[in-house]
């Protein structure tokens, strides 16, 4: 009998030992805002404009000229779009802009902004170059 209740006493102490002990913990992950944009000539966004491109406008003379860009933003934050170029290379007279409105463009919104260039009544022949670029900064 003693060996029954040893057997007995051994059998209770392995199934009190089985235990489910659950550790809790916190996960933490940091996202960085990415403001990347993607520029194009169509709407379709089949011809995009690259780092180092040139945007051509092609054989122009006095007047106003405009050119149609679509921007996507393709990063992960709404973004502010800013258009500069090199106003020292631009002879005298001339003038560029844009109309973008200042609203944000979220993520993967395609937005249509006219660039428009003003030349003056008497333009010299010749071909001119301008340093330019679109600027996107989190909103």
């Amino acid at each position: 009998m003693h060996g029954g209740l040893a057997t007995t006493i051994l059998v209770l102490g392995l199934v009190g030992a089985v235990v489910v002990h659950d550790l809790g913990s916190n996960q933490k992950a940091e996202i960085e805002a990415v403001t990347t944009i993607r520029v194009f000539f169509d709407a379709a966004q089949t011809q995009e404009l690259k780092q180092g491109d040139t945007i051509s406008w092609g054989k122009i003379g006095s007047g106003v000229w405009t050119l149609p860009l679509y921007v996507n933003n393709t990063g992960n934050v709404p973004v502010i779009l800013r258009f500069n170029y090199r106003v020292d290379q631009l002879p005298e007279g001339w003038a560029e802009y844009w109309d973008y409105n200042g609203i944000s463009l979220a993520h993967n919104e395609l937005r249509t902004v006219t660039i428009t260039l003003v030349l003056p009544t008497y333009v010299n022949a010749g071909t001119y170059e301008c340093d330019s670029w679109i600027t996107a900064a989190p909103a």
